[in-house]
């Protein structure tokens, strides 16, 4: 699926997209999210004792689930920081009294911690080449990095503390792992499918819910692989049977990760789901101009956040203009290219079938985006980061199928001569 080109590739993307997002560190605004983020950096170091007082039921337990505290603690480990940092950030008051009562961070700490971040928006990007030159080619990966590292959503969340681009490079390398999954049915690639959406579900829970549509499509293939005959039958049964297992793979690898969980698995899961869901409907309350009302609700903000307020092209087009003298703002064409690039992965999926890894990839990629819309209760373009990669693959593969097309009229074009000179030479010397 991939060659020597591709790696060298991705190196280059990963060294580019790092820069731009450790460019961008010092000059990011704070925000009060990150206090909370580099306060639950401790969580890391106490998972040298799973067993202990700090993992009884509390609100900062069921808070978030734990994998991007973990992150923030490894990243400051390795940067020589200690996991003794600030005090737990009340939004009740405002920036001055919390630091008086030591709870923002220190700016040695918030900078790792963002660092931290900016090289997972790095592996994102690099994610997004690999996804889209597999769908279809080369080019269609670097179109797709180019719509998503200089956007001003990617470069944010990869250069603030949190966990949003966490849990959209785990999705990312779902997708890549259920490509080569489909390619290659084996038992190693299905566990590290179900393992990465355990870990993106103890991110930010909503990849777990990527299973169950997972397991379903396996359902189909297993049934297709009864009926038919050959090996494109026992293909689609071996996948079946490793897509099927997805669910229990998560959710083991999701409890697993959170030793919070660990003495009521069930019921404490449960509790993190409904305190999440509370959460998000306090959040509309709250802000009631933010308050998503439905799913076409979702879809209108969403284009309003990645169609018109920030769109990679349509800065692109202000930029041009602004070389001639003219101010002016325009509606970008991402979201227009992300539908048609949707549409020709869709093709693509229908013509090679269901057990190929373009229709698994649509389900991953498209089944997340699909969460976030009729999961989404506050507008905060925090969360659309993983509807963002999504966009870049899609509007990726307009740039590479427009690229096949025309080398394909290039080969035909420099095919015809030769054809016509080896005619003329058969008339030529024919007696």
């Amino acid at each position: 699926m991939f060659t020597r080109w591709d790696a060298l590739l991705a190196g280059v993307v990963f060294a580019v997209a790092l820069w731009v997002n450790l460019s961008a560190v010092p000059t990011t605004e704070f925000h009060r999210d990150e206090a909370r983020w580099v306060h639950r950096a401790r969580f890391f170091g106490e998972l040298r004792n799973p067993t202990g007082e700090f993992w009884r039921e509390s609100e900062l337990m069921v808070g978030q689930p734990p994998l991007g505290s973990y992150l923030m603690g490894l990243g400051l480990t390795l940067q020589g920081r200690d996991l003794d940092t600030n005090g737990f950030y009340n939004f009740h008051f405002g920036r001055e009294w919390n630091w008086r009562h030591g709870n923002m961070p220190d700016e040695a700490d918030l900078a790792a911690a963002r660092r931290t971040n900016s090289v997972i928006g790095a592996l994102i990007a690099t994610s997004v080449y690999l996804i889209a030159s597999g769908l279809l080619n080369p080019v269609a990966g670097i179109a797709a990095v180019a719509l998503l590292v200089p956007h001003p959503l990617s470069i944010y969340l990869s250069s603030l503390a949190g966990s949003d681009a966490l849990v959209t490079l785990l999705v990312a390398l779902a997708a890549l792992v259920a490509m080569a999954l489909a390619e290659r049915p084996t038992w190693p690639r299905a566990l590290l499918l179900g393992v990465l959406l355990g870990l993106g579900g103890s991110a930010k829970l909503s990849p777990l819910a990527l299973a169950i549509p997972i397991a379903a499509v396996g359902v189909v293939l297993i049934i297709q692989g009864w009926r038919g005959s050959g090996p494109g039958a026992r293909h689609d049964g071996a996948l079946g049977w490793r897509l099927v297992v997805q669910p229990a793979l998560a959710a083991t690898t999701f409890i697993a990760s959170y030793p919070y969980l660990w003495s009521d698995p069930l019921r404490r899961t449960l509790t993190l789901f409904e305190f999440r869901a509370i959460e998000m409907y306090n959040q509309g309350i709250l802000w009631s101009e933010l308050n998503v009302h439905g799913p076409i609700d979702a879809l209108r903000r969403i284009g309003n956040w990645l169609g018109f307020f920030d769109s990679v092209t349509g800065q692109t087009i202000e930029a041009v203009a602004r070389l001639f003298g003219v101010s002016w703002k325009p509606m970008g064409l991402d979201l227009v290219l992300a539908v048609i690039g949707a549409l020709i992965l869709l093709a693509l999926a229908i013509q090679r079938g269901l057990g190929s890894r373009w229709a698994i990839a649509a389900l991953v990629l498209g089944g997340q985006v699909a969460l976030i819309v009729f999961g989404m209760r506050a507008d905060f373009s925090r969360y659309l980061l993983p509807v963002l990669m999504v966009n870049a693959v899609c509007g990726g593969l307009v740039a590479g199928a427009a690229w096949d097309v025309a080398w394909a009229r290039i080969a035909r074009r420099e095919s015809r001569p030769v054809a016509e000179s080896s005619s003329l030479t058969r008339e030529l010397t024919s007696p």
